[in-house]
């Protein structure tokens, strides 16, 4: 009797176990379809970006119903067209932003002289306040937009999640130039690519380092007097990145190309 049961009590404990390592397996292999999943959608995205042959439409002359975002600074007035079919979930949360009157009487809160500055905060320092909006997007990287000079980009900072990424929030970087070298030059030529793109950013300027980084949507294209000054202000310290003097936007609104043209600057007409 007492093997018997010593007999039942073993076929117990291997029961336990059989059930506790299939439970592994469950949870190892629900892992694995859930990761498969992640990677399949980020794959997905990325179909159809051809980056050796990429659609430069910032070069490209926009249409007239092309939407554009105007800056009124208190250093002066520059503008923005706007892709929308190339970032879409970030531009509705940002014409959205617009509209409300979001990034009116907002805060240009750091600088790096001479190669971009950040705006649209509701402190100088940039720092979140109860006003903040705090949303956030999933990077949207396209062949087909590059952080050239005046170069719209979405800051977000870093998720969270499993993988960690660049995420498109509502503080805008205005993306200037690095100084391009003869070293540089030769170097973006060995590091091969589209000689295109290359090009452009020797005519145009740029940060190539932030390529394929951040949610570009936009091109500055009139105004650059204007933004060049607020690139080039100083930061109130080495360890102040907020320019000495304040600069704001006064009033950040909606419009189209047809109403605020200025063909010279595409050259692809």
């Amino acid at each position: 009797m007492s093997e018997i049961k010593k007999g039942g009590h073993y076929s117990a404990k291997s029961k336990n176990r059989t059930i506790a390592q299939i439970s592994i397996l469950v949870v190892c292999f629900v892992m694995i379809v859930v990761l498969t999943i992640m990677f399949s959608s980020f794959s997905k995205k990325k179909q159809g970006q051809d980056y050796n042959n990429p659609d430069l439409v910032q070069r490209k002359l926009p249409s007239d119903d092309a939407p554009v975002v105007v800056f009124e600074t208190t250093m002066g007035t520059f503008k923005a067209v706007i892709y929308e079919d190339k970032a879409p979930d970030f531009t509705d949360h940002f014409k959205k932003l617009v509209a409300e009157g979001y990034y009116n009487d907002t805060y240009v809160f750091r600088v790096e002289k001479g190669v971009y500055f950040m705006g649209g905060s509701k402190a100088p320092d940039g720092v979140d306040t109860d006003d903040t909006d705090k949303k956030t997007f999933d990077r949207e990287v396209t062949a087909d937009l590059w952080p050239f000079k005046g170069a719209l980009v979405s800051y977000g900072g870093k998720s969270k999640n499993f993988v960690s990424t660049t995420v498109a929030g509502s503080r805008l970087m205005f993306v200037n130039s690095i100084e391009f070298t003869d070293d540089i030059k030769q170097e973006m030529k060995e590091a091969g690519g589209s000689e295109e793109v290359r090009k452009a950013f020797e005519e145009l300027g740029g940060v190539p380092n932030f390529s394929k980084q951040y949610t570009i949507f936009g091109q500055v294209y009139d105004g650059f007097d204007v933004y060049e000054k607020i690139s080039s202000s100083k930061p109130a310290s080495s360890d102040d990145p907020k320019p000495s003097e304040e600069i704001k936007f006064k009033k950040v609104y909606m419009s189209t190309y047809g109403e605020n043209k200025n063909d010279s600057f595409f050259p692809n007409k």
